[in-house]
């Protein structure tokens, strides 16, 4: 139960930080200013690794362990999905955001690819979005059935 109770509110946790990424920070990108946006971008780098980076690097070992060590109220096809959506996240991760992000934090202010971060960052944000509705989906048919909670 321990392992599930980490996992969801990993889940959740991402999918409110991938939505105050994608509609609050990216958005005020274009307000930094083109002269000290590559700093900016250095700075919002190295501040991204605590509330960003670890809690999703988290959610995607938990959802590994939850496939590992399952508890008998979560079915396999939940964790597949959510282990799918994971890397789904993980790879536009590594893709866009990332790429575009280190990019800007050199060259500076690009407005192609301030759009193309903010198109891209959906991909994140609907990823973590279905992984916290399997999550608390989950947590609802425990709550209903009662099952699992005797453990």
């Amino acid at each position: 139960m321990t392992l599930f109770i980490v996992f969801l509110f990993l889940a959740i946790y991402n999918a409110g930080c991938m939505t105050t990424l994608q509609l609050q920070h990216y958005g005020i990108y274009p307000a930094v200013g083109r002269e000290g946006f590559a700093d900016y971008m250095k700075a919002n780098n190295r501040a991204a690794a605590l509330p960003t980076i670890l809690p999703a690097m988290l959610l995607l070992f938990s959802t590994i362990a939850l496939g590992i060590f399952p508890p008998a109220f979560v079915a396999s096809g939940a964790v597949t999905a959510a282990f799918v959506l994971n890397m789904i996240a993980f790879t536009s991760t590594i893709r866009w955001q990332r790429t575009l992000q280190g990019e800007m934090a050199e060259s500076g202010y690009d407005e192609e690819k301030v759009r193309l971060l903010i198109r891209t960052n959906w991909i994140r944000t609907i990823s973590h979005w279905l992984i916290a509705g399997i999550a608390i989906t989950i947590l609802v048919r425990v709550l209903r059935t009662g099952i699992g909670t005797s453990s």
